[in-house]
Order: C-alpha cells, then structure tokens, then sequence
C-alpha cells in the first residue's frame, strides 16, 4: 500500500496533464494488488489455520472491494476460531459498510449481532464499544437497531452515547473517543448542555495540535446553535482559521443563518 501511494503522489502532476498515462498507473496498480492477492493465497493453502493472516486478507480484500471475498475470509476465521472477537468487530464494520452502501437491513442486523458477539467476548475493549455506538448514531440503523435492542427509537441515542462513555472510560486519553462522546451529545433529546460542554472542556485538554483544537471549537458551535445561543457559536468561530477546517466552518456558518430569522 505504501508503494502504490508513493506511485499515485509522484505521479500526481502527469496523471492530471495525460488521462492516457493514469490509464496505465491503474493497470499497474492492478497488476500489484493481485501479486499481493496470490502471495496471501498461497500462504493460506500451506497454512489453512494460520488466522492473523486470513484477516489480514480479508482486510486487503476489503480494500480491493471484493466484499463478497473479504466475508467468505472473516466467516472462516469465525468458524475455526469463534470467540476471535476482532474477527467478529471487522465482520460488523464490514456489514456496517455494506449495509450504507446498498441500503439492505439484513446487512444491518448482522452487523450488530457480530457487534454483540464482539463485545460478550472482549467487554473492556474500547474499540467495540465506539465501533458499536457509531452504528447506533447512524440514523439508517436507528429502526433496526430498534427492532433488535427491542427498545423505541428514541431509545438509541441514548444507547450510544452510553457505549461511547464505556469506550472513553475504557480509553481515557484517546482524543477520538473523547471527541466522539461529546458530538453524540447533540443527538440525545432534550439537550443535556452542561453535561456535552463538561464533555468537550476533557476533550480540548486531550488535543494534540492546533487544528484538533480548532475542530473541537466548531464541534462546540453546533451544540451553542443547538441551543439558540448564536452569538456564542459565531464568536468560536472566530478561533477557526485553519483552511482546511473551511468546508465544516462554512456548515457552521449556514447552520446559524438557517435559523436565525431574517
């Protein structure tokens, strides 16, 4: 993978200037992958129970999108190993994948039972329990997480935002975690303000760099707006100059004048 990065960064000036030459990149890259395809095939025809590499495999596949491939790999790494809760996490983020990209509930179901299956194995892993909750937070699982939780739909945010506390117990440093915790606030109805401002006050002294910082800030303008607090939204905004934060600060921005009345 890093080579073929290497690949497309070099070649990014000529691939824009000659479509014929990118064209022919993708030919090579497609020729690489599938070297890298037989090497993991052949290693598991001498070594069937060898699983680290069966999930790398599958990862790879997932990547190449062969779905259908990647999900014989992580069910076969099940069936030899059934409490392998990472096989069981990645078999849900792959169902998860697939269910937002071709809009089918099965898919949605059996993402969160391997999410489950995942968890009963390894409760104290804070990967599963946020992997979880952003499935939960997704609005296109909400029904089906309803139906298989058996509690109402308004229920759900609720659910997340306690597995996204389990998560950041778990991993108090983590400023993904963190950060993910304090934006499911904006979802739990009626609005717990004090406790999402508490929430992102720990995860601002979790930042690692200005622009996390920065990010945080425009985080914390959507739940002043939430609140109607408009001003003080417009006033963090006023801390965000990182160019690269310009396409989220400009939905902060038409957040406010969407309403605001004229």
């Amino acid at each position: 993978m890093s080579q073929i990065c290497q690949w497309l960064d070099e070649s990014l000036e000529i691939r824009r200037k000659d479509p014929s030459f990118a064209f022919e990149l993708g030919q090579q890259i497609h020729r690489r992958l599938n070297l890298v395809k037989i090497a993991y095939e052949n290693f598991l025809e001498r070594h069937p129970d060898h699983n680290g590499a069966r999930s790398a495999f599958a990862s790879f596949l997932t990547f190449m999108r062969d779905e259908k491939g990647a999900l014989t790999q992580w069910n076969r790494v099940i069936l030899s190993d059934e409490k392998n809760a990472a096989a069981w996490n990645n078999l849900a983020n792959h169902y998860s994948s697939l269910a937002l990209e071709s809009d089918q509930s099965d898919f949605i179901k059996r993402a969160f039972n391997a999410y489950d299956q995942a968890l009963s194995i390894a409760p104290k892993q804070p990967l599963y329990h946020n992997n979880l909750a952003v499935a939960l937070g997704l609005k296109d699982f909400r029904r089906e997480a309803a139906a298989h939780y058996k509690i109402s739909e308004n229920k759900i945010p609720e659910r997340a935002l306690k597995h996204f506390k389990t998560s950041h117990k778990l991993a108090p440093e983590n400023f993904v975690y963190a950060a993910d915790m304090a934006e499911a606030y904006l979802s739990v109805s009626p609005l717990r303000k004090a406790e999402a401002q508490a929430s992102w006050r720990m995860t601002r002294k979790l930042t690692n760099d200005p622009r996390q910082l920065e990010w945080v800030e425009l985080q914390v303008a959507f739940l002043e707006i939430e609140d109607g607090q408009y001003a003080a939204a417009e006033m963090l905004l006023k801390k965000v100059t990182d160019p690269t934060l310009d396409t989220l600060k400009a939905k902060v921005i038409a957040a406010i004048k969407s309403v605001r009345k004229p």
